[in-house]
């Protein structure tokens, strides 16, 4: 009997270390599937190029989802966090922001000169980072692990392992570009995003913790958040480049006015995460429905799944 008991606790904290970092391992591959194959930018016959997207996609994720959760921010940090990794990725990494030729037909019709970049693609890019790339499976892995929401999921030895393969993954991915496009911004620029990302951080340390007020309108149902979460995404995601300006600036409306619409409705007392959940759903059906266009019906339909598996698992959680 005193071997067995010593055999229990022998494995017991090898136990809850797994159950810890499963969420960490989760997020670490979602990220990428989210960022890229779930829109149909890749398809199902490039799966392999997940091994070389995690570290920068999923290492970025996790280490924005950790830094938050440890310095007991909310989504303000997480976006904002977002944004400074959707500059890192595509003014530094892949240089997307600054290269006209990226893309086959890419069109600049809201150039900014004297930035080198066009306005509308910018604003789309991070937007798409910020919020699906990022915020979207940090929230979504959250919301299937509710007892470990708030808390830390790698220990410091961990988040310097993760911290590590983000820039080596980083690094060959920016390496593999250059090659690929025959292209490097220029010195100016890349100390811009760099001066600009370090700004970033900065401010998202500064944002204090959304916290419910006492008000006496309630929050909108949460079928209704949705709907309008979707709405408003698609709207987004649907503003033709070939407009100009005029993409650009009801990019910008959509965006702003939707983050502080949602801002509002989080200080309810009674905002919670059936909200916060159906408000990642209707941003996830929005991929879901373009990328079906680009054939990516199964990543489609698994991004359903764990839709569905999140909500159970909450609505589980709830009734305790």
């Amino acid at each position: 009997m005193k071997v067995k008991k010593k055999a229990h606790i022998t494995s017991r904290p090898t136990e809850l270390k797994e159950r810890r970092i499963l969420p960490a391992v989760l997020l670490f591959f979602l990220a990428p599937l989210f960022g890229e194959y779930l829109l149909g930018i890749l398809s199902l016959s490039e799966i392999y190029y997940v091994l070389f997207l995690s570290p920068m996609y999923g290492g970025g994720a996790i280490l924005i989802r950790e830094v938050t959760r440890r310095a007991g921010q909310g989504t303000v940090m997480l976006l904002i966090l977002g944004i400074a990794y959707g500059l890192i990725e595509e003014g530094i990494v892949d240089q997307m922001l600054f290269n006209p030729n990226y893309l086959a037909g890419q069109e600049w019709n809201s150039y900014i000169s004297f930035l080198g970049m066009d306005g509308r693609l910018t604003i789309y890019v991070l937007a798409m980072h910020a919020v699906w790339s990022t915020c979207i499976p940090i929230l979504l892995i959250e919301a299937l692990f509710p007892e470990r929401k708030l808390k830390p999921w790698l220990s410091k030895k961990g988040l310097g392992f993760v911290a590590a393969l983000f820039i080596i993954g980083s690094a060959y991915l920016c390496y593999e570009t250059k090659m690929e496009k025959h292209f490097f911004a220029s010195v100016p620029q890349l100390l811009g995003t760099t001066l600009t990302v370090i700004i970033l951080v900065i401010v998202s340390f500064k944002c204090k913790y959304h916290t419910s007020v006492s008000l006496e309108t309630p929050a909108p149902k949460p079928w209704f958040i949705g709907g309008v979460s979707f709405i408003t995404s698609s709207l987004f995601m649907l503003a033709d480049s070939s407009y100009g300006w005029v993409s650009f600036g009801a990019c910008v409306i959509l965006a702003t006015g939707f983050f502080l619409m949602v801002y509002h409705w989080s200080g309810r007392n009674d905002w919670g995460d059936n909200h916060r959940i159906a408000l990642i759903g209707g941003g996830i059906l929005t991929y879901v429905w373009l990328g079906m266009f680009s054939g990516s019906i199964i990543f489609g339909f698994g991004a359903i799944v764990l839709l569905i598996l999140a909500n159970r698992r909450l609505k589980k959680t709830l009734s305790y």
